[in-house]
């Protein structure tokens, strides 16, 4: 059964480095890596990654004598120049500070990939050609899919056609998106996940969509990032004003269908640090 790390302790550099330290084998039989914020949009966090949260990974790595670090991900169709957003956001200056590339993946290459389940995709190439990615997603309530965190973090494997054939198909039905989601997953599924729930944004996933910032005191990680999606769907339901509070978890389709596709698993057991 998988695990679930989680700690109250809100310190990220600390939390971090102890998720580095618990899969240190891992990673120490890997030489490149990628490194996957949330870069929807140019939005602070609890919209984006936490700066710290990509410093303290990026740092652990180069401590361990890990050179091939790119940090990586490609914003919202719908939230301006994808270049201004990667070259403005905190995130940028941690990456120069530290010597490692921010990647916009919008400028790299991509490949066209069929499920077992004949599903097309096209993903970019750059997260498959890693030793070992580690996604940074920040677990929120999100407005088409119910929540947002480290299942749906993958969604910045898209190119922009991808993206918006999927959103468009999804307005005759949910199931396609989440569908999506669950594929890209299969294709592309994060080797390790930290995912920050200190703060939250609940009705929406976004600040510049009307998302609303609550505390929710959070920090988790693990191999599974269908585990962690169900840990996190239970934590966010006990928020006042969760949208998902009263809901079962089979209403959030791309957990129950990347359960489905042997992604993850919907149970666990839980480590508190």
């Amino acid at each position: 059964m998988s695990i679930v790390y989680y700690s109250q302790n809100l310190d990220r550099r600390e939390f971090a480095a102890k998720v580095i330290n618990t899969f240190l084998d891992k990673i120490k039989s890997c030489d490149s890596f990628l490194i996957k914020p949330n870069l929807v949009s140019g939005d602070p966090y609890p919209t984006t990654t936490h700066p710290q949260m990509v410093q303290a990974v990026i740092q652990n790595l180069l401590g361990l004598g890990k050179r091939d670090i790119v940090v990586a991900d490609g914003p919202a169709t719908d939230a301006g120049s994808s270049y201004k957003i990667i070259q403005n956001h905190p995130i940028k200056k941690v990456c120069d500070y530290y010597g490692v590339d921010l990647v916009n993946l919008y400028s790299t290459k991509s490949r066209k990939i069929i499920s077992p389940r004949h599903f097309p995709l096209r993903l970019f190439s750059l997260p498959l050609e890693k030793d070992l990615v580690i996604s940074l997603p920040v677990l929120k309530e999100h407005s088409c899919c119910g929540l947002t965190g480290a299942l749906k973090n993958q969604f910045g494997y898209l190119p922009r056609r991808e993206r918006l054939a999927l959103h468009g198909l999804s307005r005759l039905g949910k199931d396609i998106l989440s569908r999506g989601i669950a594929e890209i997953n299969v294709s592309a599924k994060p080797d390790l996940v930290i995912m920050d729930g200190v703060e939250t944004l609940l009705g929406c996933q976004e600040l510049r969509h009307g998302g609303k910032v609550a505390h929710l005191g959070y920090l988790m990680a693990g191999e599974d990032p269908v585990s962690l999606d169900s840990f996190g769907f239970r934590i966010l339901q006990k928020l006042p004003g969760s949208r998902l509070a009263g809901l079962s978890i089979d209403k959030i389709g791309h957990l129950v269908y990347s359960a489905q596709y042997g992604v993850g698993n919907l149970d666990f057991t839980e480590e508190r640090w």
